[in-house]
């Protein structure tokens, strides 16, 4: 895409979008943010110009996209609570249908879409040597966790619209941390630990990547002449969960969880706090995730895009001196 032609920005409030929202600005390009309300400056976007759409009106979006050379699609909803499957859907899958469609109605020359590795698959056993690829099968159709199901069926109507004729770029992004996240989005796990409130490991596995190093592939898809139809974005290390409470320990000063928690009483006490406590951070679905191998192969996006990323030790630092920053910060304020 050609510099300084405009550039729409869905999710530019949110941990990665803000990011991905200064990389973009860097990189040369004119961006415009999508905000729900004509006239809505939300903090988080500094002074960049918005303009009004919403996910769920697909007749606004064909309107906020006049003009626009490209888009690149960084919004989504993030929960395990059983309550909000319905949401889930209507913004990650339903909503992204209507992004990709209302683009190719523009006329959009190309859409860098923000898929996650959770709409790839993932491995049941301990296995790093078979971290997966962009040419995995997706294995976890039968997974029950809304978040997954939304994001696969995003993730195909995304390479569906490729194979349509337009230019798609589908970037997944692993566990991402990093300073920034002021909904503690990914950060939860970072801040539970810190406050000493993980009483034991479950047997999963996990790859952190930095939202600082995920941010500049973002314009590298847009400016790619001739990019791959998917790019996986994932950390340096896939490890253990166990492994990364004892890297945290060693960030913060906090004890690691010293007691393996069996799946099956993980998953009772999952169900039991979803009827009795609503808002509960532990679900049924956070179990079912975390007892999977999420391990990934960055090796496409390296050598195509230029990705690189920082070692993880610093990425583990960065997230938990965030999270003890948080409580004084005031949004806007620089990550």
């Amino acid at each position: 895409m050609r510099r300084g032609d405009p550039v729409l920005l869905t999710g530019a409030t949110g941990f990665l979008g803000r990011h991905v929202a200064r990389a973009l600005c860097d990189a040369g390009h004119d961006v415009v943010t999508l905000v729900r309300q004509a006239g809505e400056k939300p903090p988080e976007i500094g002074g960049l110009p918005s303009v009004a759409g919403d996910l769920e009106r697909p007749e606004s979006l064909v309107v906020a996209m006049k003009g626009v050379e490209s888009v690149v699609h960084v919004a989504g909803f993030v929960s395990n609570a059983p309550r909000d499957r319905q949401r889930l859907f209507a913004i990650n899958a339903a909503g992204a249908a209507n992004l990709l469609a209302a683009a190719a109605t523009a006329g959009v020359q190309r859409v860098v879409f923000t898929s996650s590795t959770s709409a790839v698959g993932a491995l049941a056993r301990d296995r790093p040597d078979r971290a997966l690829r962009e040419d995995a099968r997706f294995n976890l159709a039968d997974l029950a966790v809304p978040y997954v199901q939304a994001k696969r069926a995003a993730h195909e109507s995304a390479l569906a619209a490729r194979a349509a004729g337009l230019s798609v770029v589908v970037l997944s992004p692993t566990f991402v941390l990093g300073p920034g996240d002021w909904r503690l989005t990914s950060s939860e796990l970072v801040d539970a630990f810190v406050r000493r409130q993980i009483p034991g490991a479950l047997a999963g596995g996990i790859n952190p990547v930095d939202v600082r190093d995920l941010a500049p592939a973002y314009a590298a898809a847009l400016d790619h002449p001739d990019p791959a139809p998917h790019y996986i974005l994932a950390g340096p290390e896939n490890l253990t969960t166990r492994a990364l409470f004892k890297r945290l320990e060693s960030c913060s000063g906090v004890p690691a969880p010293r007691f393996s928690i069996p799946r099956w009483a993980a998953l009772t006490a999952g169900l039991c706090a979803e009827r009795l406590v609503p808002d509960a951070s532990l679900t049924a679905a956070t179990v079912r995730l975390g007892s999977l191998y999420w391990y990934f192969d960055a090796q496409l996006a390296r050598r195509e895009l230029g990705f690189t990323t920082r070692p993880l030790d610093q990425t583990l630092q960065s997230s938990v001196d965030w999270v003890r920053r948080l409580p004084q910060l005031k949004i806007g304020e620089v990550a």
